[in-house]
């Protein structure tokens, strides 16, 4: 299916089951290839996850009622109707909810994390408006996907699996929300896509992301799945599903092998919780058995878990947010919220290398006291060592007038006068100087020079003269003018 801003990374067909074999767990289906391929029977031998680690599934809603997937489901977000209800009313996200965490049961195959917990985001299809009558494939609206993750990380998701794509097109909406995530130490796994293409496709290809193309029963990436060096990350693309109306499938696609690698991310957050985000993607990365057409190759769980081990808590502080009074910055550990670590977060205020305490807690609102100094934050934890942020860029503060612009000089044809822009307060400013000639008033007066010197001129005789500057940054623009000058003789 072809979405106008978004592309479903798999497309799903009706099957019959292969021939299953003995693993673990029992399912009549878990002996098929695909966990094979993953190493995930041994894996599972390790560890098969943990009820406390959530996978939240960004797509068409999720079939609670699935008996495979009984149990399993928490509350989520519509963000389609902007409710609680989210009913899979296309099927696609039931898929990949099976594929992820589908019940250890007796019953179709298994999640490659078939003890996590799934968190359903529905962000499509929207409802049809006037201008998709001609284009029923619907839409996904990338501002929408970037609320979904924000709110994954928010109710304490420790993966989100998006088996979405938008083709070329960047977003920075969604881009900001992947690097919040990672922040936050919530793992992001995205589907490269399934065009056969080099070209980056978004958002799998932003580098805060674990991007992930498709491998067939050989071992080699499938003709459909995308490729090049911005994929990470392989798994099979031909996986057993749940469909809706409580049946069983196979389809293949990036958006099946997507959810493999999510529910092994998972896997290695249940067995290390206070491991980072990168300390979780090297593991994934540097046991990859190399696969042509990926940087790192195909995922090996069980390898993975070994090279991870369990890391112990590190505290790795980040900012968000643009550094101007009135925003709001958000601190980040690097610890997923799920590990239960209680950290104390300390905001300073810093002036030529001087750092004063100034607020307390995750989000800091600056002040106008901050103007022009930088604002770093402290972490600290119980029988952890002390972590200070990088600081931000200097606060900028809004241009103001403390004082008017100021012109000397006589007041006589030929004579130079010389301007002042006065005092101002603000970080970085920009100015702009304008002389104006006024006749009976300086409303519609003419412009006449442009630096802080004018000489006068004939034209100027029986006017008035008055300076005007304009100081501006990033967060506004404010004018002051001088008092007229006497009429020029």
């Amino acid at each position: 299916m072809l979405y106008r801003a978004a592309l479903l990374a798999v497309a799903l067909a009706a099957s019959t089951a292969g021939d299953a074999q003995a693993a673990l767990p029992a399912d009549p289906l878990a002996g098929d290839w695909t966990y094979r391929a993953l190493n995930l029977p041994a894996a599972w031998d390790v560890t098969p996850g943990s009820p406390r680690v959530v996978i939240a599934i960004v797509d068409s809603g999720v079939d609670a009622s699935h008996p495979d997937l009984a149990g399993a489901v928490d509350s989520g977000r519509n963000f389609v109707d902007e409710n609680e209800d989210t009913t899979d009313v296309e099927g696609h996200g039931t898929a990949v909810a099976g594929v992820a965490a589908a019940r250890a049961n007796g019953l179709g195959g298994v999640g490659a994390c078939w003890t996590c917990r799934l968190m359903p985001l529905r962000v499509f299809p929207l409802k049809p408006r006037v201008e998709d009558v001609l284009r029923p494939e619907g839409v996904v609206l990338m501002a929408t996907m970037a609320r979904a993750l924000d709110y994954a990380v928010a109710h304490g998701a420790a993966v989100v699996n998006i088996s979405l794509n938008a083709g070329e097109d960047r977003n920075g909406f969604v881009h900001d929300a992947i690097r919040r995530a990672r922040g936050a130490g919530v793992i992001v796994v995205a589907a490269a896509g399934n065009e056969g293409t080099t070209l980056p496709q978004y958002p799998a290809a932003y580098p805060d992301a674990i991007s992930v193309g498709a491998t067939v029963e050989s071992g080699e990436l499938a003709d459909y799945s995308d490729r090049g060096n911005w994929v990470k990350l392989a798994a099979p693309g031909c996986v057993w599903v749940t469909v809706l109306g409580g049946g069983f499938g196979n389809g293949c696609g990036t958006s099946g092998s997507t959810p493999l690698v999510a529910g092994i991310a998972a896997l290695l957050r249940a067995q290390a919780p206070y491991a980072s985000v990168t300390q979780i993607e090297n593991a994934l990365e540097q046991t990859a058995k190399p696969v042509a057409g990926v940087r790192f190759g195909l995922v090996d769980a069980f390898a993975a878990l070994e090279a991870l081990g369990r890391p112990t808590p590190r505290l790795e502080p980040v900012i968000e947010g643009f550094p101007g009074i009135g925003a709001t910055l958000t601190a980040s550990s690097g610890i997923w919220a799920g590990a239960g670590i209680q950290i104390d977060y300390r905001w300073e205020r810093c002036r030529k290398r001087l750092c004063k305490p100034s607020g307390n807690g995750r989000t800091y609102l600056i002040q106008g006291a901050d103007g022009g100094a930088q604002l770093r934050v402290v972490l600290s934890a119980a029988g952890m060592s002390t972590a200070t942020s990088v600081p931000t860029a200097l606060v900028l503060a809004p241009p103001r007038s403390e004082s008017a612009p100021t012109i000397s000089g006589r007041a006589v044809v030929g004579a130079t006068l010389k301007g002042s822009p006065g005092s101002w307060s603000g970080t970085k400013l920009a100015f702009a100087y304008a002389w104006i000639r006024c006749r009976t008033s300086c409303l519609g007066g003419k412009m006449v020079g442009r630096r802080l010197t004018y000489t006068l001129r004939v034209a100027d005789r029986s006017s008035r003269i008055e300076l005007v500057v304009n100081a501006s940054n990033n967060l506004d623009v404010a004018r002051a003018a001088s008092r007229l000058t006497r009429r020029i003789r």
